[in-house]
């Protein structure tokens, strides 16, 4: 490493720069993984030298990590640096390794990437060979030490089913925000990957890589096709279009597995369900693909969510043919000003399900109290906050 004038910090353990992976490694394993030890709760009670091997092993641990360095990068001034002493003003800086700090993320990503890969998709550790067989004559020979005893055969190495996800995938292996998407990852196929290509950086929901998993998604990507659960809701529509297939709606809700979303539904109620909800009146779907058909999954959520939420008769009363069409109206308004859903499907529904509690009450209000109660159903939580939240003397409201 080139000498420098400024004195070096007492943090920085020099290694040569000749081995650039193997100072990043040494940097890691002491000096961050004391600063994450020091700053994150879980890893409070971790012995010092088993911090490194902790996060590595634990993709939730590592994204807490790289969060901690983007918000308080302070924390890592004196030791993530660049050539001229200085925290990195941008991932393609220049460290003091040799490496920019983009390669270093990319170096660590693709580490924990692998350990995961190895840990879930090991298999079954192969038998040793049998010992060859020894004759009479060479086993005499053995042992008046005129030949040699046989040695094991060795088996010729296979790549693991491990192995061959990492050669696939290591290269897309780029950015911090892949990490909580590793054990999705896990469950592709290396061969998907391979057709995915630099596709594969699009996906960014741990959900849609689930879905990629299905044998069926694959299959329709490697034809080049759509996967179902990959596409907006106009694939639900009839050729008419102002109605829903119930055949193809049905097929979304297996593959969704809708029935481990709302218990006690068994095959008779889904299908009752499915009738229902493909029933919905091209009014209600007027209001409702704007702002929810952009995905399939969620826009059949939502509507599963409602037929939950209502019931059957409700469920006519407000989205069937004759429906309340002010208040479907009002439903789409509170979609498109709440922020996207994210998370899991269970998570999705629960938000759903917020959303729809305030529609509850506008069904049996009088008519007089009905723009009222519009105006609550299109009410978002954070109106309600600003609402309830009293207002100093220096706010728009106050004295001053």
């Amino acid at each position: 490493m080139p000498p420098v004038s400024a004195p070096q910090p007492s943090r920085i353990r020099q290694v040569p720069e000749a081995q650039p992976v193997d100072t990043v490694r040494t940097v890691l394993r002491r000096d961050i993984a004391d600063i994450l030890r020091d700053n994150l709760p879980a890893l409070s009670m971790v012995p010092r030298e088993k911090v490194y091997d902790r996060v590595m092993d634990d993709p939730t641990l590592l994204h807490q990590a790289f969060q901690l360095f983007r918000a308080r990068p302070e924390l890592f001034k004196h030791v993530v640096l660049t050539q001229q002493r200085l925290f990195p003003a941008s991932d393609g800086d220049a460290l003091w390794c040799g490496r920019t700090l983009a390669e270093i993320i990319a170096l660590v990503v693709r580490a924990a990437a692998r350990r995961y890969f190895k840990k879930r998709l090991s298999g079954p550790k192969p038998k040793p060979l049998p010992m060859p067989k020894i004759g009479l004559w060479q086993g005499i020979a053995i042992s008046l030490g005129l030949a040699e005893p046989p040695k094991r055969p060795k088996r010729k190495h296979w790549p693991s089913p491990a192995e061959k996800l990492y050669t696939a995938i290591r290269d897309f292996l780029q950015f911090e925000w892949q990490v909580p998407l590793i054990p999705a990852y896990a469950a592709l196929s290396p061969h998907l990957v391979t057709k995915l290509g630099d596709k594969l950086l699009d996906f960014r929901d741990p959900l849609k890589l689930q879905v990629l998993a299905d044998h069926t998604a694959e299959t329709a990507l490697v034809d080049g096709k759509v996967p179902l659960l990959l596409d907006t809701a106009e694939r639900l529509i009839t050729p008419s279009g102002d109605t829903i297939n119930a055949e193809v709606l049905w097929n979304v809700c297996q593959k969704m597995r809708m029935a481990a979303l709302f218990p006690g539904y068994d095959v008779g109620e889904m299908r009752k369900a499915v009738s229902l909800v493909a029933a919905t009146s091209p009014a209600a779907l007027k209001h409702l693909m704007p702002v929810l058909g952009d995905d399939i999954r969620r826009f059949t959520l939502y509507l599963f969510t409602a037929y939950g939420t209502f019931g059957p008769a409700r469920y006519r009363q407000v989205l069937g043919v004759n429906g309340q069409t002010w208040v479907v109206e009002a439903m789409a308004q509170r979609i498109a000003r709440e922020p996207p859903l994210t998370g899991t499907h269970e998570q999705w529904k629960e938000t759903i399900e917020s959303w729809l509690d305030s529609a509850i009450a506008t069904l049996d209000a009088d008519d007089e109290k009905k723009a009222d109660m519009r105006g609550a159903l299109t009410q978002t939580k954070s109106d309600d906050l600003s609402l309830s939240r009293p207002t100093g003397e220096g706010g728009r409201n106050g004295a001053g």
